[in-house]
């Protein structure tokens, strides 16, 4: 019998049962005969699955039905399966060393690490900036119709009311983004309360709840001003893409691949439950500070509006978490740089 033959004698467990039969296996070539008391069964190599395993761990053939072969002599099929798939000198060394289990588990561990966060943050950024401006509407107004299903309903502010938040949203928006387009004002009733919050499309939906908490206009134009610092840096866009990854990462992972796009769009639709990091938020605050500067607005209107922001939503701000466990920002820090910022 040649080296990529081999007889072996064993036990085969039916799928579904305990039980189990003394059975005997031949591979030859590209097949494998199983003999039971009930007869020969044959199937092709392709049929069958042969998982390697850490050495001590018994090798089990898995037929197409299920049912399983374990071999009475594992260290004689061990030697043979090995033989027939060779493996590099450092993974076979690697294996039967517990040291190197262990270190095999660290890199693992690390790779994953360096994946969540250093690799998935910069493969999001640079998608973000990349998408075609047809997925940017198309998620717009996905989030959008799935905001109004989930209560989000028409201003109940006056129409002239509305026409001074849609020309202070002209005034506020910064000239190269004004050139560029696309950015448009909603104003809804919220029923979460006072928000705000940026569309991947450049829709900003303003709430009449945070335009009563505003106690002027510089208020309202510091919140109009800190969501399109989001949008300037695709922070929404950013979230879905890394949303995105990560759920394809585990599937593929886990080898649960079925129904990919559907998870994708579930993903795309939640921008409103989303919260964005630390960073992004840090941009954001100092992108809205540089444009109320060069607008000569009042920063103490920001400390206003946000300390307000903070009051409605104690929550919200990482207060009840240490700060470096939190990866949104906590609100005090913000608005005492905002507060610094202002020279106050």
């Amino acid at each position: 019998m040649s080296a990529s033959e081999l007889e072996c004698d064993g036990y085969y467990q039916y799928p579904g049962q305990a039980a189990r039969e003394a059975a005997r296996i031949t591979f030859r070539d590209a097949s494998l005969t199983l003999r039971l008391d009930a007869g020969e069964r044959l199937f092709t190599l392709s049929q069958l699955e042969i998982r390697p395993a850490p050495e001590g761990v018994p090798q089990a053939i898995t037929f197409p039905d299920g049912g399983r072969f374990m071999p009475a002599n594992p260290a004689a099929f061990r030697h043979w399966y090995e033989n027939r798939h060779r493996k590099p000198p450092l993974i076979n060394a690697l294996e039967r060393r517990k040291s190197g289990i262990a270190a095999a588990l660290i890199g693992t561990l690390l790779t994953a690490v360096f994946y969540v966060a250093v690799l998935l943050p910069w493969l999001s950024e640079t998608i973000a900036y990349h998408l075609p401006v047809a997925v940017e509407q198309q998620l717009g107004e996905v989030s959008e119709q799935l905001l109004v299903e989930q209560g989000f309903s028409n201003s109940s502010l006056s129409a002239a009311r509305q026409a001074q938040l849609q020309a202070l949203f002209s005034a506020v928006t910064p000239a190269e983004m004004r050139d560029k387009g696309g950015l448009r004002l909603l104003i809804m009733h919220f029923p979460e309360g006072a928000n705000a919050l940026m569309l991947p499309n450049g829709t900003m939906i303003l709430s009449d709840e945070l335009v009563a908490l505003a106690k002027s206009d510089d208020a309202l134009a510091a919140v109009m001003l800190h969501e399109m610092g989001h949008y300037r840096y695709r922070h929404s866009l950013q979230m879905l893409v890394r949303s995105s990854l990560m759920t394809l990462s585990m599937m593929l992972v886990v080898g649960d691949v079925d129904g990919i796009g559907d998870t994708l769009l579930q993903s795309a639709v939640f921008v409103n439950e989303m919260r964005f990091s630390r960073g992004m938020e840090n941009e954001a605050d100092e992108f809205a500070i540089a444009e109320m500067k060069q607008q000569g607005r009042s920063l103490q209107a920001m400390v206003q509006i946000f300390a307000a922001l903070k009051d409605e939503h104690p929550d919200d701000d990482g207060l009840m978490m240490p700060d470096w466990l939190s990866t949104h920002p906590n609100m005090e820090a913000r608005l005492e740089r905002i507060r610094e910022a202002s020279g106050g």
